[in-house]
């Protein structure tokens, strides 16, 4: 008789470990998509289906002296821009003049004067069939920051679009964990509904 209480007890057992498994990957998974979900809800420099094809001055570079001006060219067609900044560490906008459009390049000079510092681009633009598109760039103008960069190429990659990089990749590192926490949900369950069926 006590064999059998003691059987009962460890078979009432099992379910409450079982359900203690599940609680936990799905505390896991909860936890994992919360994860993976913050880099996809951050804002990002650029919507729509049109990225970029190229950015002048490439975003990151180091150039010893101010740019004439600034270009973007997307990978469609543009109707209108809305705005096109080129801001300084003070907050002053350098464009000068308003920006040009020619098919899917936008270009905007650049105001005279422009000292050496760090400096971002900013643009609102509309492609031909009505999709809003947006984004923003930085470089710097100094000989002493181009040689800082030349002697330490990583410093030209540490900009906003290396965060959304890094975004990126941290969201895909969160999908992988996601995707093996269910792969070892999937391998739990079924193991413990045999192990009880058969007690």
């Amino acid at each position: 008789m006590k064999r059998r209480g003691t059987a009962g007890g460890i078979g009432r057992s099992r379910p409450g470990r079982a359900a203690r498994t599940r609680r936990t990957v799905r505390l896991l998974v909860t936890v994992a998509l919360a994860v993976g979900l913050s880099p996809a809800l951050a804002p990002t420099p650029v919507f729509a289906h049109g990225a970029t094809r190229s950015i002048a001055p490439a975003d990151g570079a180091a150039l010893p002296d101010a740019p004439r001006q600034v270009a973007v060219v997307f990978a469609a067609e543009i109707s209108q821009v809305g705005a096109v900044t080129i801001t300084d560490r003070a907050g002053r906008d350098w464009a000068g003049g308003r920006p040009a459009v020619q098919g899917a390049t936008l270009t905007q000079q650049v105001a005279t004067g422009m000292p050496d510092g760090g400096y971002r681009i900013s643009w609102r633009a509309t492609f031909t069939d009505g999709h809003p598109v947006a984004g923003t760039s930085e470089f710097t103008v100094g000989a002493q920051a181009a040689a800082a960069v030349a002697a330490n190429p990583f410093r030209a990659r540490v900009t906003s679009g290396g965060l959304v990089a890094l975004q990126a990749a941290a969201g895909a590192a969160v999908l992988a964990l996601l995707l093996a926490i269910i792969a070892l949900a999937r391998g739990v369950y079924p193991t413990g509904e045999r192990a009880d069926s058969t007690r």
